[in-house]
């Protein structure tokens, strides 16, 4: 979930990978963002179109490294 401004950039990285993806960046209750943390936010949407994953998939589980 994203709890922070909506700005131009954004909206152009949603369309972006709804296109891509499917849905939106913001839908996804086990990703947190705020204002605070906007560029790592702009960051992280930008490397799941990347890679073509969902948001919480650059981030490898916790329980997975065990």
């Amino acid at each position: 979930m994203y709890y922070g401004t909506m700005t131009k950039e954004l909206k152009l990285l949603y369309e972006e990978y709804n296109k891509k993806i499917g849905g939106y960046p913001d839908e996804y209750e086990n990703a947190e963002y705020s204002d605070e943390t906007y560029n790592e936010y702009v960051a992280d949407i930008k490397k799941a179109l990347e890679l073509g994953v969902e948001l919480p998939c650059i981030y490898p589980d916790y329980d997975d490294e065990f």
